[in-house]
């Protein structure tokens, strides 16, 4: 992994089992790319595209000639060919012992070096192809702003490089199972039959991504009804299985088991409506009646959320953000493009400090309360002590004490 990155070897929209990378942050970059260009009033087709037992497939002589390509050769090379080599499978079931199966094939899941191997393996899949390829491990996503038919033809181009690509490594994409998504407000939807394999690929009003529920119009309604709906099946599970009078171990429960459900990736879709504010923060407000055990109609929940130290979710998605923000700033966590995604403000105010940003100009609300010009506007309010932090964990300390007064 040194030697990829020293030699800027990985494919930058790679995010998966990469250092300073991660779901959240492959999310923010693609999901600003799809708010600007709505905003310009572009139409963008992305196409979710799923690899069929991806891991299992990589075939060991290709991946070696891979590596020696990359400069992985001489002994280190030998060395994994000698790993990857002569390794059987069995399987035990009480007792009983299958048959011994040679395998032939995909790198050891589970180990320290597979996750690598496979990136290596697929970090070509960009070369050729016109279109926006975003990568997190196996999970792919392909997409294009489409302003007439020669734009979906050049993804079709692109879908039939993948197609042969496919074909040279031994790799094979689920036609079934890849799905096409129209981003756009606009009226008229251009819309265009891709093909993979010779099957039309599945148009969908939504489709999930990285655990995110990406709609046509880049509202969040689905995903916070979604995750609303998995949390509150959760809390119920507890409520009758937890029958306890031990509070402590009650908010645990929630802390652990219910709430990481409402705030996976919030920074990137956090909700600016009060309908969903308030639909999110219910659940926590029933989880507080739950934890107590008073369920009395004359008793205050806002008293038990402060008795519990419960912040609202809706200030600790904003701290999460400007967690975020501070993390992009002193370069904790890779934002793509990030350049032309942040630019330093150049203007010295009296309300602001000398590590503010410019806030993007903004002409729709989606893109007013995206990520980046939210956030921005968030970190510009803050005091210049509380972003000057020189540690991630006195910036939080500062901020929560800031955020206390």
């Amino acid at each position: 992994m040194r030697h990829g990155k020293r030699h800027n070897i990985l494919y930058d929209l790679q995010h998966g089992f990469r250092d300073k990378r991660s779901c959240e942050s492959q999310l923010l970059g693609f999901i600003d790319d799809l708010v600007n260009w709505m905003q310009n009033g572009s139409q963008t087709d992305v196409i979710v595209m799923d690899f069929s037992k991806a891991f299992d497939k990589v075939s060991h002589y290709l991946l070696t000639q891979k590596l020696q390509r990359y400069g992985i050769q001489g002994n280190t090379n030998r060395w994994i060919q000698n790993w990857l080599s002569n390794r059987k499978q069995t399987v035990v079931l009480e007792g009983e012992r299958s048959y011994t199966a040679n395998v032939l094939s995909g790198v050891p899941q589970g180990s320290v070096l597979g996750p690598c191997l496979f990136l290596y393996y697929i970090n070509d899949i960009p070369e050729n192809v016109r279109s926006t390829v975003r990568l997190f491990a196996d999970d792919t996503i392909m997409y294009i702003t489409v302003g007439s038919t020669d734009d979906a033809l050049r993804l079709q181009e692109d879908l039939n490089r993948l197609s042969k690509w496919e074909k040279t490594w031994q790799m094979a994409f689920h036609p079934d199972k890849c799905q096409v998504i129209n981003i756009c407000r606009r009226r008229q939807v251009l819309h265009h039959n891709y093909m993979l394999h010779g099957l039309s690929l599945n148009h969908v009003n939504s489709a999930k991504y990285l655990g995110v529920t990406l709609t046509h119009d880049l509202s969040w309604n689905k995903h916070i009804n979604n995750i609303s709906s998995k949390a509150n099946n959760t809390l119920s599970f507890l409520k009758r299985n937890l029958q306890i009078n031990n509070t402590n171990l009650k908010a645990t429960a929630y802390q652990t088991l219910v709430r990481p459900q409402l705030e996976y990736a919030s920074c990137v879709w956090d909700p600016y409506t009060k309908t969903n504010i308030n639909r999110l923060e219910m659940i926590q407000r029933r989880a507080a009646r739950y934890t107590l055990n008073r369920y009395n109609n004359t008793s205050s929940v806002t008293d038990m959320l402060q008795t519990l130290n419960w912040p609202t979710l809706e200030s600790r998605r904003k701290t999460q953000r400007l967690l975020m923000m501070y993390k992009i700033h002193q370069g904790l966590v890779v934002l793509d493009n990030v350049d032309n995604r942040l630019t330093p403000s150049t203007r010295v105010l009296r309300t602001t400090h000398n590590q503010s940003y410019d806030v993007p100009y903004s002409r729709a609300n989606y893109h007013q309360y995206s990520f980046i010009p939210r956030s921005v506007r968030d970190w510009n309010d803050l005091p210049g002590q509380v972003v000057a932090a020189p540690t991630l964990s006195q910036f939080r300390g500062r901020l929560l004490a800031h955020q206390a007064l």
